[in-house]
């Protein structure tokens, strides 16, 4: 009997060397694939990742350190490829299995655009790379329930440059929307933090980029 809890006792604590080896070997595999088919090169990748070539390589026009999973992901979008695999191992914790926080997303949900074209293109084995759950994605889309895009110019003035670009959005269309509902869609854009300033410095770091620029839905 005492040798049946030790064997038990054993099992227990060797399960998850087993399973970190299991999770190890496939995420070699999904890299070897992923080097063989330079996925890292597709156009798909480098759009998601909004890289861009520059002189030397390439540069992503993202500068925000949380939007990558490699210190090198900004310039190395091969780096940033592997890395991004590598986190979607990354056990949920309870925080984010609870939390609706952006911080606290498990890599699957944060990067949700990456991980649902990388498993289209390797056919990720949910036996091995467990898919997380993504509550906070659902319902926000649930809520958005879009079905098409539409591009907007709220200011149809060419000689007013400023507006007729700077204003741009894109609206979400829902399901069953009409003429009625149209001026209630969602609409996302992507807009300067200007912290209310203006005149003179607002045209300078307006024009040269001296401004934190951020996405917003309402």
């Amino acid at each position: 009997m005492r040798g049946v809890f030790f064997l038990f006792w054993i099992c227990l604590l060797l399960a998850p060397s087993l399973s970190q080896a299991q999770d190890s070997a496939y995420l070699a595999e999904l890299i070897a694939d992923a080097r063989q088919r330079n996925l890292a090169d597709s156009p798909e990748w480098q759009t998601l990742l909004h890289y861009r070539r520059v002189l030397g390589g390439m540069e992503s026009f993202a500068d925000d350190e949380t939007f990558f999973n490699a210190p090198g992901g900004k310039t190395n979008p091969q780096l940033e490829l592997e890395a991004t695999l590598r986190s979607f191992f990354v056990p949920q914790t309870k925080e984010q299995a609870a939390s609706g926080e952006e911080t606290v997303q498990h890599p699957q949900c944060r990067f949700i655009a990456r991980y649902e074209w990388l498993k289209s293109e390797q056919g990720f084995d949910a036996g091995r790379l467990p898919e997380q759950p993504c509550s906070r994605f659902n319902e926000w889309y649930t809520s958005l329930n879009p079905a098409g895009i539409t591009l907007i110019f709220p200011a149809a003035y060419l000689n007013n440059p400023a507006s007729m670009f700077g204003h741009t959005f894109l609206r979400i269309d829902a399901t069953g929307q009409d003429e009625k509902t149209r001026l209630l869609a969602y609409t996302t854009s992507y807009a300067a933090a200007t912290l209310g300033e203006g005149g003179a410095v607002f045209a300078l770091k307006g024009l040269f980029g001296g401004y934190r620029g951020g996405f917003s839905v309402k």
